[in-house]
C-alpha cells in the first residue's frame, strides 16, 4: 500500500536553492513561475510548479489548516528525492521553482527543511481573483444570482483571510512583494524582486510566450479587465461589501474599492485605473 506521507532515500548534501512563491491561487502565480522558469538554471518538481501534488496527504481540504498535521520529514524527502532524480536526469538546475499556495499556511517551517532559499510574494487584484475563483471551481453560468453572490461574497472573505496571511509574511519574512498587475505591466520587475544571484536571474526569458492553464502560449498579458468584466454590478457591489471591512489591507496592496456601476461595461476601465495606481 502507499504511503500517504512516504520517505524515499535522498541524499542530504545535494541541495538545491529553493524560490518559495508566496501566494494566493488565482492569483498569476503559475505566469510568474513558468516565465522564471524560462532559465536552464530552474526546475519545477512537478508540472504545476506545486509539489504539494507529490504527497498523498498534502492533497486534501485540510492543506488550508495551518493546525494540519504535517510529516515535514516526508516532505524533505519527497522534495529532495524528486530534485536529485531530475538532476540526474538533466544536471545544471541550481533552482527550484516551488508555488502550493497552501505552503503560505507552514512557510516558515517549509524554510526551516532546507539549506539555502528565498521568497517571493505575490497577489492579484481581489475582484479578478474572485471571478477566476467563480469560474474556476464552480458553473458560474448555470448559477442562479442569489447563488452566485453568495458564492462571491464567500470568495472575497477567503481573498481577506488569505491576504492577510501574504501581508503579515512579507512583514515578518521580509520578502518582496510583485502584485499581478506590476508584473503583467512589466515581467522584468522580476529581475529587482527576485533574491537570486545575477548571473540566473540574467538567463531569464521576460519576452517569452508561457503557458497558463487553458490560455493558448503568450507573453504575459493582463487578464483582469476580462476577469472582471464577468462580474455584473451587483456582483462587484457585494464583493465591496465584504472588501469594504479591511480597508487597510486593500491600501496594502495599492488596491482600491470599485463601484456597483464599474461592472459590466464599465469594468474593463476601472480595472485599468485601479492598475495605473499600483
Amino acid at each position: 500500500m502507499k504511503s500517504s506521507w512516504p520517505r524515499p532515500h535522498y541524499d542530504e548534501k545535494n541541495q538545491p536553492h529553493f524560490l518559495f512563491i508566496v501566494t494566493l491561487p488565482y492569483s498569476g502565480s503559475t505566469g510568474i513561475a513558468e516565465l522564471i522558469n524560462t532559465s536552464p538554471k530552474t526546475t519545477f518538481l512537478h508540472p504545476s510548479g506545486e509539489a504539494q501534488w507529490l504527497i498523498p496527504s498534502m492533497c486534501g481540504p485540510e492543506r488550508w489548516q495551518a493546525n494540519a498535521t504535517v510529516d515535514f520529514e516526508s516532505v524533505k524527502a519527497v522534495w529532495l528525492y524528486r530534485y536529485q532524480c531530475l538532476k540526474a536526469v538533466s544536471g545544471g538546475k541550481a533552482i527550484v521553482i516551488e508555488k502550493s499556495p497552501p505552503n503560505m499556511m507552514r512557510i516558515e517551517k517549509l524554510c526551516e527543511l532546507f539549506s539555502d532559499y528565498s521568497l517571493l510574494a505575490n497577489n492579484r487584484n481581489p475582484y479578478a481573483y474572485c471571478a477566476s475563483a467563480l469560474y474556476r471551481n464552480h458553473p458560474a453560468s448555470e448559477m442562479g444570482a442569489k447563488a452566485r453572490l453568495e458564492r462571491l461574497e464567500e470568495i472575497a472573505r477567503r481573498w481577506l483571510e488569505r491576504s492577510r496571511k501574504v501581508r503579515d509574511l512579507t512583514t515578518q519574512l521580509d520578502a518582496p512583494l510583485l502584485t499581478y498587475e506590476q508584473f503583467c505591466a512589466e515581467p522584468k520587475l522580476l529581475a529587482h524582486k527576485l533574491q537570486l544571484d545575477h548571473r540566473i536571474v540574467s538567463t531569464i526569458q521576460f519576452d517569452a510566450s508561457v503557458k497558463v492553464k487553458d490560455y493558448a502560449p503568450q507573453q504575459i498579458v493582463n487578464q483582469n479587465p476580462r476577469q472582471i468584466s464577468l462580474l455584473s454590478p451587483g456582483e462587484i457591489e457585494a464583493i465591496s461589501r465584504q472588501l469594504s471591512t479591511e480597508l487597510g489591507l486593500l491600501d496594502f496592496y495599492g488596491y482600491q474599492l470599485l463601484g456597483p456601476s464599474k461592472g459590466s461595461e464599465k469594468s474593463k476601465e476601472s480595472s485599468e485605473n485601479a492598475i495605473s495606481r499600483q
